[in-house]
């Protein structure tokens, strides 16, 4: 099991606050300097896609899902909302292709 410091945890736990009030631009600003700290956390980033995806920046959402996917293979959600991302610029196929691994990993298969 991988720790990871307590400001990079209070960076993460800030970002989440303002995306959930919809300051995603302010949440990416907090990601950066949480990944800047700990490059190896997976959370960060796949939160970091979803901040991406929400401000319309799909390209770099996927990069950032790529980013946890590459540091976790089995993040359910990153492969998911990766898949999504991929959808919204139209690379269907890919798209498909990451829901299914999602959907392989939520059921244990």
């Amino acid at each position: 099991m991988q720790t990871f410091n307590f400001n990079t945890e209070y960076l993460i736990r800030q970002a989440q606050e303002k995306s959930m009030r919809g300051d995603h631009a302010a949440a990416v600003e907090c990601l950066k300097k949480a990944v800047d700290m700990e490059p190896q956390h997976p959370g960060a980033f796949a939160l970091m896609g979803d901040c991406c995806d929400y401000l319309g920046q799909h390209e770099q959402a996927i990069a950032s899902y790529d980013q946890a996917i590459r540091i976790d293979p089995y993040h359910a959600d990153a492969w998911f909302n990766k898949g999504m991302s991929l959808k919204s610029v139209g690379r269907n196929t890919e798209a498909t292709q990451c829901i299914a691994k999602s959907i392989e990993l939520y059921c244990g298969r």
